[in-house]
């Protein structure tokens, strides 16, 4: 028929439809929230299982907060797990109370990818039957419909807590032997030394240690750190003996910011700071210095002792 419509081609344009339907994606663009309950008849005491189950799309993150419930509904456990379905919560309740118990709707919230607050959900509120154990087992009640009696009092024994009263005398007997040592300790006995009469001078004292350390034989021995850190040591002592300047505690790079503090001249104080440069070259930089450098410089430090005397040593008047 000329007028007619195909029957084929309108079977084609059918199963176009049908292809381009199929084929859309079917991904998730918003969060589905689906809550259930294991049973909606329980009893005192008797928990039950409240799950929540959300499905969401990759860029959001859910979140279930903690939920409040008051009297008489009690919230026993919480478990919160992925599934290949979504997240699931599972919420333990207990009911104290017979009758018609509304149970109000778990919350969720509902974040960004980046943890940005988006919104949140609240599912609608549930209602529980709660019954008494004798209305779920009516064996427990008498024949005339009334309860059953109350059975006399069973006596308990006190548990006596013998962790606590074990701890408590390994206490008592720490406390008894920590008093029996204090009693028993004796005191140290400090030993005074008896002051010289006579002490001499920084001058002379430094001298004789550089004359100790000239025959020591460290040099002949090649032990040069051992050597410069004597040195170094008696040069302090006499700066600090002679001028109560703090030198042995300070560095070199700090008695070289404090030069004005010290009366030497600027030759002897040069050639000071360079015999305690090359001490610290000695000791912490390794560096192995000649045999003439370090008699140069015991030299030079003798020199510098001999030279300073008249910064800090009063002459008598004749």
């Amino acid at each position: 028929m000329k007028n007619g419509i195909n029957p084929l081609k309108n079977i084609l344009y059918i199963g176009l439809i049908l292809l381009v339907a199929c084929s859309q994606d079917r991904s998730i663009t918003s969060v589905e929230m689906t809550v259930e309950m294991d049973t909606t008849y329980t009893t005192i005491g008797t928990p039950i299982t409240y799950a929540v189950t959300v499905k969401s799309p990759a860029d959001k993150i859910i979140q279930f907060p903690e939920w409040s419930l008051a009297d008489p509904l009690e919230l026993r456990s919480v478990s919160i797990y992925d599934e290949e379905d979504g997240m699931v919560g599972q919420f333990e309740l207990v009911f104290w109370d017979t009758g018609k118990v509304a149970i109000p709707g778990a919350t969720i919230f509902v974040l960004n990818s980046d943890s940005s607050f988006a919104y949140d959900m609240t599912a609608d509120t549930m209602t529980m039957d709660v019954v008494s154990i004798t209305e779920q087992d009516p064996t427990l009640r008498q024949a005339t419909g009334g309860l059953m009696p109350i059975k006399d009092p069973v006596p308990v024994r006190f548990p006596l807590p013998w962790q606590t009263i074990i701890l408590s005398l390994i206490m008592v007997a720490l406390l008894v032997g920590m008093v029996m040592i204090w009693k028993k300790r004796q005191q140290a006995e400090v030993s005074y030394e008896e002051r010289p009469e006579y002490l001499d001078e920084p001058d002379r004292v430094a001298l004789k240690k550089l004359e100790s350390l000239d025959q020591s034989g460290l040099l002949d021995r090649g032990d040069i750190k051992e050597f410069y850190a004597q040195l170094s040591l008696i040069l302090r002592e006499y700066t600090e003996n002679s001028l109560y300047i703090r030198a042995l505690e300070m560095t070199t790079e700090e008695i070289r910011a404090h030069r004005p503090v010290f009366p030497y001249a600027d030759e002897q104080l040069d050639a000071y700071l360079n015999i305690l440069s090359g001490a610290d070259m000695a000791k912490y930089a390794k560096h192995i210095a000649a045999m003439d450098q370090c008699t140069a410089h015991l030299n030079e430090a003798r020199s510098l002792v001999e030279g300073t005397v008249q910064y800090w040593k009063l002459t008598e008047i004749s």
